[in-house]
């Protein structure tokens, strides 16, 4: 008797252990799709004017949350630059830094979206 209380509290406590390991699968999973969402809009959108980690026709974009003042300027810069540069000291010191060559604007990208740009960026290991 006592050998098949044993046997039940081996499968409980294994079945615990594979749902949490599941648990990180996903979270693993969910994390990777967005990396793979923010590297297929890094290349379509970004890439011939940025890299995530080097300077190139515009600023690398490692990093970038942390030279705006918040992210909603940032968004707002991404999507019409050209409006924030008529307001905001920072947007308008790139853009003189830059040889006066606006940012193109994308109006579509949603704020989900330039997040998972910039966390590809962020977490980008040249190869």
């Amino acid at each position: 008797m006592k050998f098949n209380y044993l046997i039940v509290l081996v499968f409980i406590i294994s079945c615990n252990n594979n749902s949490a390991g599941n648990k990180t699968t996903n979270t693993e999973n969910s994390v990777a799709v967005a990396n793979t969402n923010g590297e297929t809009l890094f290349k379509a959108n970004c890439a011939s004017c940025h890299k995530p980690n080097e300077r190139y026709v515009g600023p690398a974009l490692q990093g970038v949350v942390n030279r705006w003042e918040n992210k909603e300027l940032l968004y707002a810069f991404v999507r019409n630059s050209q409006e924030v540069i008529s307001r905001n000291a920072y947007a308008k010191k790139l853009y003189d830094e830059y040889k006066q060559s606006p940012m193109l604007p994308y109006p579509n990208l949603k704020d989900q979206d330039i997040d998972d740009i910039l966390r590809y960026c962020q977490n980008y290991i040249a190869e």
